[in-house]
């Protein structure tokens, strides 16, 4: 019956975002408190400040505290496979990108893996309008090809193991990809630099023709959805 009325309610939101992060907070209100309660003890303030926000697929529960903290939540699993792998890849890569990869922590609580990220400020590309996307776009190609060469190439040997086959080498458009490029970089508004690369959960090491051909056809198939409902 819950999931029903919950179904019913969210029926009648048409904005995508604000549909998931409602039916989220609705079935999972006490838990989600738990997890704001968890993520402010953190802080030294005495009113800490909060926002939320929920991940892609509603997989995640997304809390920032004070601008500096940054607390990921899994909501449909445990959370630990992915955190460990997500930690590793990011330890691995930072040394060898130009452009900052956020330091991460493991925190286990309430049996759930819960990942920590320090928190850069700044503004993502969907901040922007279209218009504006197009203007800077030169700037802005220059830093994602500049960050994807390094990245691609690198070959750290605490990762191999995590490649399809460990012993195959980086190659022209073949290496490690940080897999979601589209928005998961901060930028300084005001000079357009790429401060920081976030969410590398989906790191793989692939051809990133046939990765781009995939992402771009499901951003397609998004943006019909979109329009559609």
């Amino acid at each position: 019956m819950k999931k029903l009325l919950i179904n019913i309610i969210c029926g009648f939101i048409p904005n995508r975002n604000r549909r998931n992060r409602i039916r989220m907070q609705l079935k999972y209100h006490n838990t989600i408190v738990k997890m704001i309660e968890f993520a402010k003890s953190h802080s030294t303030k005495k009113h800490p400040k909060i926002k939320t926000s929920i991940g892609f697929g509603c997989h995640n529960f997304v809390v920032i505290v004070d601008d500096s903290m940054v607390f990921k939540f899994p909501i449909k699993t445990d959370g630990k496979e992915i955190a460990i792998r997500e930690k590793r890849i990011t330890d691995a890569l930072r040394p060898l990108s130009s452009i900052k990869i956020p330091k991460m922590e493991i925190i286990n609580w309430n049996n759930i893996t819960v990942r920590k990220y320090e928190f850069i400020r700044g503004v993502s590309l969907d901040s922007f309008s279209i218009k504006k996307r197009i203007k800077y776009a030169d700037i802005i190609i220059k830093q994602l090809a500049k960050f994807l060469y390094e990245i691609g190439q690198a070959d750290p040997k605490e990762i191999r193991d995590l490649k399809p086959t460990p012993h195959k080498k980086p190659s022209f458009m073949y290496g490690w990809y940080q897999n979601d490029l589209w928005y998961n970089f901060i930028m300084d508004p005001k000079t357009l630099k790429i401060k920081a690369f976030i969410d590398w959960e989906g790191t793989t090491f692939c051809d990133f023709g046939k990765r781009f051909k995939e992402d771009l056809h499901q951003r397609t198939k998004k943006i019909k959805y979109t329009m559609y409902f």
